[in-house]
């Protein structure tokens, strides 16, 4: 079994985090240390779907997890579909002023074309990210294309209404 642990502060309150917590990265600076992110669901569901990807240099392993269980802002999670036997991980936001804390807890069992010991080094160096800059990017272009597809479709909805 891999287990992996991370608290980290951000610079955001609770609920900012949490809706862009709900857009991938745009972009990542990838290196030599291995990067693990993870992106939620909308809604914070039982049954809800979490996206993970671990970045290994140009090497991306990437799986789902399932919301089991939620409490408050306490999220259970487990293994949804992937390249483990068992995927369990914890994760925890609570305000803590101007700032969130984030608790993030992973456990890793039985791998897929590729040895525990290996995974176990991999993870032993990687950094969870939650790259919230490369997110708000995300969320900035994607509200940018449905503000355009909508103002799109009404231009066609006038042109038609005068075509006659």
């Amino acid at each position: 079994m891999v287990q992996f642990s991370q608290t980290s502060w951000q610079e955001y309150s609770l609920a900012n985090l949490l809706g862009t917590l709900n857009y991938a990265p745009m972009k990542l600076t990838i290196g030599t240390t291995p990067v693990l992110y993870y992106t939620l669901p909308q809604s914070l569901e039982k049954g809800d779907l979490i996206k993970y990807t671990l970045m290994v240099g140009f090497k991306k392993i990437t799986w789902t997890g399932c919301i089991a269980a939620v409490n408050g802002y306490s999220i259970t999670v487990r293994l949804g579909s992937g390249p483990f036997r068992g995927f369990n991980a914890k994760h925890e936001f609570e305000s803590d002023g101007s700032l969130t804390r984030c608790y993030d807890e992973f456990s890793f069992q039985g791998f897929q074309n590729i040895s525990e010991d290996l995974f176990a080094d991999i993870i032993s160096k990687a950094g969870l990210v939650y790259a919230i800059a490369s997110r708000k990017e995300t969320q900035s272009l994607i509200t940018a294309l449905a503000d355009k597809k909508q103002t799109q479709a009404i231009s066609a909805l006038d042109q038609s209404a005068t075509a006659g």
